[in-house]
């Protein structure tokens, strides 16, 4: 009897539907994506991390042994060449006796002063402007800090390209026998 009501009635349905189906969908899927929201972000980092730790370690595990041949063969390698150097002066010095050793140039003393432009790009090589620039950016410092810590930081000023004179200040902390 009831299907015969509500068989060709589609209102019934509609109205139903609309009434208490639809608002409790609404209600409930509404409520649901707001509370999943901030889970769902922080499962975003949490997996993010977990993926990087274990591809460190999958890195590591390939790859480890090989980079450990790899630097103890550059380091023997090194190594030989000074050994053989040293044979070579040993040969020569059986042959030629101690003249050998005056004809050897003698060492250049490098006396230039050093100024602020050199510390300011020992701190550039070394990445310690950089570093401080992206903790400024990142941080959400107030002006006076800001400024506190530009105070102790030193840029380079000096008349030469910052290049050149990074380039220079490489060959003289580092040397240029490559």
């Amino acid at each position: 009897m009831g299907s015969y009501f509500t068989r060709t009635r589609a209102w019934w349905y509609i109205a139903f539907y609309d009434e208490y189906v639809g608002r409790h969908i609404n209600t409930s899927a509404g409520l649901s994506i707001l509370l999943i929201i901030p889970l769902y972000l922080y499962g975003i980092q949490v997996n993010r991390l977990g993926e990087q730790n274990c591809n460190h370690l999958m890195y590591n595990w390939q790859f480890f042994d090989k980079r450990n041949r790899l630097c103890h063969n550059m380091i023997m390698e090194h190594f030989e060449v000074h050994k053989e150097n040293l044979e070579d002066v040993l040969v020569e010095l059986d042959k030629r006796g101690p003249k050998v050793f005056t004809e050897l140039p003698p060492e250049v003393e490098d006396n230039q002063p050093i100024t602020m432009d050199d510390f300011a790009l020992i701190d550039e090589i070394s990445g310690l402007n950089q570093f401080m620039d992206n903790f400024m950016r990142a941080q959400d410092l107030t002006e006076m800090q800001r400024s506190r810590i530009e105070s102790r930081l030193v840029r380079y000023n000096g008349t030469r390209p910052k290049e050149i004179a990074l380039n220079d200040m490489r060959m003289r902390l580092y040397g240029n026998g490559r």
